[in-house]
């Protein structure tokens, strides 16, 4: 059975006269006649009652309409944006990402999107994971790359990568030269913390883990991005809970991170694609697609970089 099938069941049934189908579609009687029968015969249905006189549909024939219009109509669709993308007129896609998007993961799900989608323009926009949940409400931005958790029910979301959490330090920082910092040992240092509204989860989780370790956070600088955070690091501001992947944007040479004791699993970070499933954007799909592709390529052992909150 093939699209074509269905168009001269439609049209028969929309006309009830193989004549007038058969001149709609550009094809003599004969053979719209022989290619209806064909496909009842595959299928093992009776779709119309004939008679010298008429042409009705049965009632297998009726359901059978109904939902070959909905797949004619869905093929149609996907022919139009696949015509509508290789002339370029579906305009952009604007992607929010909170912290840098210069990871492995992020570079390849860029890349590998402009290959199949060349004449689509890419905007970029460096937001907390806040207010990317709030513009992709708004369709003010089409997807983000989020922290979870996101307090959003309407938005849907696709994991694409998790990270631990390490200690960023000072490269002349005392505790620099150990292999594992205790946690208890960051009492009455001085703390880079990324704002309470940017990862309300992940703010709270970590004062509640240093509570846990016998001791308050002393917040000395508050940020709103990983870039802000490692600068403050690197000029001896403070120190900061960061995920690991930091190590591989940023030079050892500015700051050093270190795995905490106890570990801190229930903090790791969790970046995912975040989009509103019913989005007025064609592109939202297939941008969905590529993500769960490249996603699914670079799923192992291999650890990945990961962005901030």
């Amino acid at each position: 059975m093939e699209l074509r099938h269905l168009r001269y069941v439609v049209t028969l049934a929309e006309t009830l006269h193989f004549g007038r189908a058969a001149a709609r579609l550009n094809l003599s009687q004969p053979p719209l006649s022989h290619q209806v029968r064909q496909l009842e015969e595959e299928l093992r249905i009776k779709l119309f009652h004939r008679t010298k006189r008429q042409v009705q549909l049965t009632e297998a024939g009726r359901m059978f309409v109904q939902e070959a219009r909905v797949i004619l109509a869905q093929a149609a669709h996907a022919a139009n944006l696949a015509s509508r993308i290789d002339q370029g007129e579906v305009g952009q896609l604007t992607i929010g990402v909170a912290g840098p998007a210069d990871a492995p993961i992020f570079v390849q799900i860029l890349r590998t999107f402009a290959q199949k989608y060349p004449k689509v323009r890419i905007v970029l926009r460096n937001m907390s994971s806040l207010d990317q949940t709030q513009a992709i409400g708004e369709e003010r931005l089409h997807v983000g790359f989020v922290a979870l958790p996101i307090d959003d029910a309407g938005l849907a979301t696709e994991t694409v990568m998790r990270q631990p959490i390490m200690i960023a330090l000072p490269p002349d920082h005392p505790l620099a030269s150990r292999q594992r910092v205790p946690l208890k040992a960051l009492s009455g240092e001085p703390q880079i913390m990324f704002a309470r509204s940017n990862g309300p989860r992940f703010f709270d989780a970590v004062l509640a883990a240093c509570r846990e370790a016998g001791f308050s956070m002393n917040i000395a600088h508050e940020v709103d991005n990983l870039y802000t955070a490692c600068a403050l690091v690197a000029a001896g501001l403070g120190v900061c809970l960061v995920p690991a992947g930091v190590q591989d944007s940023h030079s050892t040479s500015s700051m050093v991170l270190r795995p905490v004791t106890p570990a801190l699993p229930h903090i790791d970070m969790h970046i995912a694609l975040a989009y509103k499933p019913q989005s007025t954007s064609e592109l939202v799909p297939l941008f969905v697609d590529v993500v769960r592709e490249v996603v699914k390529k670079h799923s192992g052992p291999k650890p990945m970089r990961v962005a901030s909150v």
